[in-house]
């Protein structure tokens, strides 16, 4: 692949973001994994050609001051994010990577390795607010909801979230069903999209291959929960 292909495909991946049929925005921090014969992709690395691509899309600026200092420019100003010693500790210290600019949300991507915990981070373009992201970011599909990926170190499987556009949490929990006890999983989630009324909405696969729809559903209680429940 030329130099200039190269850059094209860095650049049609900024923040890693689609529009899927049902117009909901998905951010991710990945390219294509460079690995023979690989058909995943990988996240995108601190100080790789990949982050020095994304951060020129920065509409009002964005540049890493030095090896463990980015600065993101927002329309009334700068947010700083630094790393924390130790810097060459793995699941130590806090570590940044940018991961690009969606102009239709206006908010700015990051990832954060934050010790023991893979997540991130949003920068609100018009406000420079720091809004809690995460590894992989699903919007509703009238932006007032968003969904993120953490992966805690040793956790089989991912945690999720949701917040409203302010960064307020709704609810988190396991990305799919545990059994009572939580120790075993009685089955993960697939197709994770936004329904009409804009609630998440998946399908979860059981262990014994069936499938079933199921929607994260908020009661009269105000208690959230994903229906149909399965149990075990």
């Amino acid at each position: 692949m030329t130099k200039a292909r190269y850059i094209l495909l860095l650049l049609s991946l900024v923040a890693g973001v689609t529009a899927q049929a049902n117009c909901q925005q998905i951010l991710q921090c990945s390219v294509p994994s460079a690995r023979r014969g690989a058909t995943d992709e990988d996240f995108v690395r601190p100080r790789s050609a990949a982050e020095t691509a994304r951060l020129k899309q920065a509409p009002h600026g964005a540049k890493r001051l030095g090896a463990h200092v980015i600065e993101v420019g927002w329309a009334r100003g700068k947010r700083i994010l630094k790393d924390k010693p130790p810097y060459n500790e793995p699941l130590d210290g806090v570590r940044w990577t940018y991961c690009g600019y969606n102009a239709d949300l206006k908010l700015h991507m990051l990832l954060k390795e934050d010790e023991a915990l893979f997540t991130g981070a949003l920068v609100d373009d018009v406000t420079g607010a720091l809004l809690p992201g995460g590894q992989k970011v699903l919007f509703s599909k009238n932006a007032q909801y968003y969904l993120v990926y953490e992966q805690p170190d040793g956790q089989d499987g991912e945690t999720i979230k949701l917040y409203r556009r302010n960064g307020t949490l709704m609810w988190e929990g396991y990305n799919g069903f545990l059994s009572s006890d939580g120790k075993d999983v009685l089955a993960n989630f697939e197709d994770m999209h936004w329904d009409d009324q804009n609630r998440p909405q998946a399908i979860a696969r059981l262990n014994d291959g069936k499938t079933q729809t199921v929607t994260l559903t908020q009661g009269s209680a105000g208690k959230w929960d994903w229906l149909p429940h399965i149990s075990k």
